[in-house]
């Protein structure tokens, strides 16, 4: 008798320390830290006027990444600021490699990667620089002192580009 208690206690004990150790600021459904409250990954929606918004204050040296559902094609945007402060925006899609699946960037220091061909990028020309292996510039976006806003129809026109896309989403 005493066998099935000891295990009962033991699972009991297990579950007490699993559950303290889960991470309760997690928002649902996005990737955020517990320490800082950063969130890596974050799905955005169209308003009325068929564009979506970013809050510029979120955006910082970190890169953060803003995904699009493009009916059924999951269009990725990168965001982050220069040393100076300036806040860049661009699809998160090497303009040489695609389509590669492969074709996108991860943050590495202070530059961005391309995961497919491992060209570094500074980030103050991201969004500028077209053409060659650079994050894709966006079509119409503007960006502000508060927010960025991305024409939906800029986000559409890229679905055929993310087709084969295989980048992280969460």
């Amino acid at each position: 008798m005493k066998k099935p208690i000891r295990i009962a206690l033991a699972l009991i004990a297990a579950c007490i320390v699993f559950s303290a150790c889960s991470n309760g600021n997690q928002p649902a459904g996005e990737n955020a830290d517990a320490e800082t409250n950063y969130v890596k990954y974050t799905e955005l929606r169209a308003d009325e006027n068929g564009t979506v918004t970013i809050p510029a204050e979120g955006v910082s040296q970190t890169a953060r990444f803003f995904n699009y559902d493009a009916d059924g094609v999951s269009v990725q945007l990168v965001a982050l600021r220069d040393k100076a402060g300036g806040v860049h925006i661009a699809f998160n899609t090497c303009q040489n490699c695609s389509p590669s699946p492969k074709a996108y960037y991860q943050q590495s220091g202070d530059v961005l990667k391309c995961t497919n061909c491992g060209f570094t990028f500074e980030p103050e020309k991201v969004g500028i620089a077209a053409g060659g292996c650079n994050p894709w510039p966006i079509d119409g976006v503007s960006i502000g002192d508060d927010e960025i806003t991305v024409p939906t129809a800029a986000l559409a026109a890229m679905r055929s580009t993310f087709a084969s896309w295989a980048g992280p989403t969460k």
